[in-house]
């Protein structure tokens, strides 16, 4: 079945609402469906659309998307579209032409930002579904890694990685980012695979002369 209307793709930042952009707001204002998981619908309180309540498989945002066809529709997605997103899997879907995607902020930025540090030419990895498939070699000239934390998979990785990197890096831990329970900590390479789950962090590498 196809999507006649215009699906808004909002991303909805990391996590707080006064990260949310105008623009956003007003997208979830205008739908008559949103669609999204359960921890996302608070951010958008009386609101008078049909909200859709998805797990975090995109078959059924999927399957949601095409039984509103026809309708305004709005997929809410944590942080920005553009970065380790369900963006992409609905764009692929329904194509570029059908979709709005109106850009939200993402945790990586709040990781920097509360840092102070410029994240121009990071290397920014998602580990956040499952570990990424890339040789550690390939990161012995970078300056600054971000990587997405997801599960216990991926933390075991961010941990090996870690230890694998030559030379002096600072590893911090930015955790609950703009939410109350917010902590930015750093951590040892031993200390990282000891890190309770679930773990909602950027893990940002970087080298010690940047402090």
């Amino acid at each position: 079945m196809a999507v006649t209307a215009k699906i808004a793709i909002i991303g909805c930042g990391p996590g707080a609402r006064e990260c949310l952009t105008m623009e956003a707001l007003a997208a979830a204002q205008r739908a008559e469906v949103l669609i999204g998981t359960a921890r996302l619908f608070p951010l958008f309180p009386d609101l008078k659309a049909e909200c859709i309540r998805v797990g975090s498989y995109s078959q059924e945002t999927i399957e949601a998307i095409r039984r509103s066809s026809g309708k305004r529709i709005a997929v809410l997605v944590t942080g920005d579209p553009g970065l380790a997103s369900l963006a992409s899997v609905v764009i692929a879907h329904f194509g570029a032409e059908a979709c709005q995607v109106l850009p939200g902020i993402s945790s990586v930025q709040v990781a920097f930002a509360r840092l102070g540090l410029s994240w121009e030419g990071a290397r920014i990895l998602s580990a956040h579904a499952s570990a990424p498939e890339i040789d550690f070699s390939n990161f012995s000239s970078e300056r600054t890694i971000a990587v997405l934390a997801g599960n216990a998979e991926s933390l075991a990785w961010i941990a090996a990685l870690a230890h694998a990197l030559t030379g002096d890096w600072r590893i911090v831990v930015a955790q609950d980012l703009t939410l109350s329970s917010e902590r930015i900590f750093e951590v040892s390479a031993e200390e990282l695979q000891q890190l309770p789950q679930p773990l909602r962090a950027v893990i940002v590498f970087c080298r010690k002369s940047q402090r």
